[in-house]
């Protein structure tokens, strides 16, 4: 019962200050709170009696369903009453899916089956649980519906394990091994050897699979020249598990098999070794590629070829890797500005620009390379016309934003943002943008961010890259000789101006600032500092600002280098450099890391939009890339800083 009350009760975990406490509907929301945690479900019951119109008297009832729930109670006419009175909010759709998954453990099938329809945001969990109840009723259409779950790598978790189990017993041995390999590649062993397990027959040992993966190298001295189907395709896992670590042996013991493997093996394992040699940026891996010829290969490896082909400039395997894709990645924004550029340089202009006028000018970090390339440098959109009164009151009145507004006044902000982007989901332009409006007046800067950017047609440039705390930034930016635009292009990647933003790993505040380099470089510029300071808004811009630029001395002033030093560490950058000088986007493009790929290519983009928006001007993202020189040309004392914790970037 305790395991299911901490799934469903997940507004357990929001942070409630002292000074919180507040008079009417807030009181009661504390006090049912409370006696939620504690299972008190006669507590609960009585503040629920005392219901008074109050936006967060509904949690009031949904801990008290909750709680029955748990306890096998019969619950189905009241959670049906709530989910009709509270029909279309998130406590509706929160309320449907614990319901679902409790009658799903009890077998219930129709009842998951009704309730599954009523959804409105159905998550992967829920359409599992709905998959097994229709595989469970006899739908002849469930398994051919569930097969996207075998083809995927994803954690299946309770929901969708089963549905995996039903798809097995339909597969051949042929499609068990590649699901195998598939797994693998996405280092989720475990799930590998379960998958070769369900074979028919018990035909592969476990434990042989589980040695191959926890140990290949023993494996392969075990096993030296496989004679059998089962052998061969165990050494392929092997070998693929052993290249994730050590990619030059693994690269031997190829070559060494020669003959031993037969050839559609060797093109895949060529595919998993120009994988890994391309993610070490290392020269040889469209040679690997090259080997794999037809081999399928995972979406990860061939985007990993599409780079490995930038960095060695060669566009015409840049064009047929993108062209190898299936059609919903080679669609995706990066590979169609690649593809575009492809085909410029390989003589097919027309074609080229084209295929850039499909993203170009849109506010990211591709789409503005494209409006480059065809000579439109970016330019903030005309602002869209301010929201109206009654367009502020449609809002306001809207129950999700009540109870998100009353939610983060009790800080509790997990509950508060999961009602608020409830609310936005399917909202208009002008909900949206007079949403953000409320928002910032509130001085909710991520929600603020979140509203305007979600805008299809009229568009709140101002709103989406809002300067809140200029009077801190723009002094500290000036301090350190920084692009104020860029500064604020960093801080809203880090935390969307969140003051008590805290990430996983520890850093704090605006500018995410880990506690082990607040001291280090309050202690570099001579700043008082006590431990725990980091929290306060102008101790946290100024020793991120003063780190700022110390990575970007340290990086031959380049502020692409100097994002990915502040996610990722300095140390790392000059492994990433090339023997030869490297245009920006390419180095930007082929950073190992994705996260930190992901966050370099966030946070120049925003600097470009903050310096249309803020001066007026056309601005240019290659400007600001420009070209990566290789080593040796500056930040020979990088090293410095290697045990400096960076910033995070994880918002």
């Amino acid at each position: 019962m305790k395991q299911v009350l901490c799934v469903a009760l997940a507004i357990g975990a929001v942070s409630l200050g002292t000074g919180a406490y507040a008079a009417g509907g807030e009181e009661r929301f504390l006090a049912a709170r409370d006696a939620a945690r504690n299972g008190d479900l006669a507590r609960i019951n009585q503040l629920a009696a005392q219901r008074g119109g109050d936006p967060l008297d509904a949690y009031i009832d949904y801990w008290a369903l909750s709680i029955r729930l748990a306890r096998k109670d019969d619950v189905d006419g009241d959670l049906a009453s709530f989910t009709a009175r509270e029909e279309g909010t998130l406590l509706a759709e929160r309320a449907r899916g614990d319901w679902i998954r409790a009658a799903a453990r009890a077998q219930r099938w129709d009842v998951v089956l009704r309730e599954g329809a009523m959804l409105r945001q159905p998550e992967q969990e829920m359409n599992c649980w709905v998959l097994q109840a229709r595989l469970n009723t006899g739908d002849p259409q469930a398994l051919k519906d569930a097969e996207p779950q075998w083809e995927s790598t994803a954690e299946p978790g309770e929901a969708c394990t089963p549905v995996i189990a039903a798809l097995s017993a339909s597969k051949s041995e042929d499609t068990h091994w590649q699901r195998a390999r598939r797994l693998v590649d996405a280092r989720r062993y475990g799930a590998a050897r379960a998958t070769l397990e369900a074979l028919p027959g018990n035909a592969v040992s476990g434990t042989a699979v589980a040695e191959a993966l926890d140990n290949p190298l023993r494996w392969l001295a075990k096993n030296p020249t496989p004679v059998s189907r089962t052998q061969r395709e165990i050494t392929v896992l092997a070998l693929s598990r052993l290249a994730q670590t050590d990619y030059r042996g693994a690269a031997a013991r190829v070559e060494a098999l020669g003959t031993a493997l037969s050839p559609s093996d060797r093109a895949w394992l060529s595919g998993v070794l120009g994988w890994q040699a391309a993610r070490g940026n290392q020269p040889e891996a469209l040679a690997w590629y090259r080997a794999a010829g037809s081999a399928p290969l995972s979406e990860e490896s061939r985007a990993w070829q599409v780079r490995a082909a930038l960095r060695a400039r060669a566009w015409g395997e840049v064009r047929r890797a993108v062209e190898a894709m299936p059609p919903a990645q080679r669609s995706q924004p990066e590979w169609v500005y690649w593809y575009g550029r492809a085909l410029i340089e390989t003589n097919r202009t027309a074609q080229g620009r084209e295929e850039l006028e499909r993203i170009a000018g849109a506010p990211t970090f591709y789409g503005m390379l494209a409006g480059e390339e065809l000579g439109r440098p970016f330019v903030a959109p005309k602002g869209a016309k301010p929201p109206s009164r009654a367009e502020i009151a449609r809002v306001e009145s809207d129950v999700s934003v009540r109870r998100a507004l009353a939610l983060f006044r009790l800080e509790g902000r997990l509950d508060g943002v999961r009602e608020w982007n409830w609310a936005m989901r399917a909202a208009d332009d002008r909900f949206l943008l007079a949403a953000a409006e409320i928002a910032r007046r509130e001085q909710l800067y991520d929600r603020a961010i979140y509203s305007a950017e979600r805008t299809q047609a009229e568009h709140d440039f101002g709103m989406r890259y809002l300067v809140p705390y200029y009077d801190k930034v723009e002094p500290a930016s000036r301090r350190w000789g920084l692009d104020v635009y860029w500064v604020y292009g960093l801080m809203r990647q880090e935390s969307r101006f969140v003051t008590a933003a805290r990430s996983s790993v520890g850093a704090q505040g605006l500018m995410q600032v880990m506690p082990g380099t607040a001291s280090y470089v309050a202690k570099k510029i001579g700043m008082p500092y006590t431990k725990g300071q980091v929290i306060d808004l102008d101790t946290n811009v100024m020793l991120g600002t003063a780190y700022l630029k110390m990575v970007l001395d340290r990086l031959d002033g380049h502020p692409a280098l100097a994002s990915a030093a502040y996610n990722a560490g300095p140390g790392r950058i000059p492994r990433w450099k090339a023997a030869e000088p490297l245009e920006g986007a390419v180095f930007a493009e082929t950073i190992p890391i994705s996260e930190t790929r992901d966050y370099v290519k966030k946070v120049l983009a925003n600097t470009v939009a903050y310096a249309a928006v803020l001066t007026g001007k056309p601005q240019s993202l290659k400007q600001r890339l420009g070209t990566v020189q290789p080593n040796g040309t500056a930040g020979a004392d990088v090293p410095e800083l290697n045990e400096m914790p960076a910033g995070d970037g994880g918002n």
